[in-house]
């Protein structure tokens, strides 16, 4: 089912292939946030084209999404976060999306912050570019803001090069990087996919560029289907088995423990 774009007069694949950006928003149960969080991204400039992925919600999440303009995708069951992602870009690159926006349906990302990240995606083309929320972390409660620092740390060992925010949900993906995702990706489901999609890019030469955004939690929001410990521990394990598999890859751990801006340790001493 898709939404009906009356303005443009263009199917979804078409509004892509000539502004070559499509945001993705997995969505489960998000029925209080869908329509304002459609009708904000809709309103951006380009008019990218707008998935969402109903991942098998009990509300209305779907209906209003499809009625707010979005183009709707329909999981049959309640399959992860991982799984939605994963079928968003599957749909965006066969749409030509050259780029891929990635945002939570829970509203905790602003849609206005999104030409911010499409600008830095211009300046690096073969990077995936995070929304970071380090700034403002203060106003995250204590718990995730722990958890997010400990996934940091993990993720960016593995994918050898420093990580900022790999917890966050705004990012925008490279085609070359979403195509991997979707034909060979990591096995990993739920939230730690995201983390796994980091690692990967690390492995195929991409590098992970950070630009600033509010970090925004409060009554307004739903409480998270994200569980700091039980999700951490699950990404914490998923890349320790990547580790050592490696042994321990010390090279990486030199390579993640540098500045974001390439600079703060000597060159990383040569691999075997």
């Amino acid at each position: 089912m898709r939404g009906h774009d009356s303005e443009a007069g263009q199917r979804p694949e078409a509004q892509t292939a000539l502004g070559g950006v499509a945001i993705v928003i997995p969505a489960y149960n998000e029925a209080r946030s869908i329509v304002a969080l459609v009708a904000a991204c809709r309103d951006l400039p380009g008019r990218p084209r707008l998935i969402v992925v109903d991942d098998g919600s009990t509300d209305d999440t779907g209906v209003l999404a499809a009625a707010a303009g979005a183009e709707l995708l329909r999981q049959p069951a309640n399959r992860g976060k991982g799984d939605s992602l994963r079928r968003g870009l599957a749909a965006a690159l066969a749409g030509g999306a050259h780029s891929i926006v990635t945002l939570d349906g829970d509203g905790q990302h602003r849609p206005e912050d999104i030409p911010r990240l499409l600008a830095a995606a211009r300046t690096h083309p073969r990077a995936v570019v995070i929304g970071s929320r380090r700034a403002a972390a203060s106003q995250a409660p204590r718990a995730r803001r722990i958890a997010n620092r400990v996934a940091d740390f993990w993720i960016s060992w593995a994918a050898r090069q420093p990580i900022e925010d790999s917890q966050s949900g705004l990012r925008v993906y490279p085609a070359a990087l979403a195509v991997a995702l979707v034909r060979g990706g990591p096995g990993a489901e739920g939230f730690a996919f995201e983390s796994a999609a980091l690692i990967q890019a690390g492995q195929l030469g991409l590098e992970t560029v950070s630009v600033p955004v509010p970090s925004i939690y409060g009554p307004a929001l739903r409480p998270s289907h994200f569980r700091p410990v039980a999700d951490i521990t699950r990404i914490v394990l998923m890349v320790a088995g990547i580790l050592l598999r490696r042994g321990m890859d010390p090279v990486g751990l030199w390579r993640s423990l540098r500045r974001p801006d390439g600079r703060g340790l000597p060159p990383p001493p040569p691999s075997g």
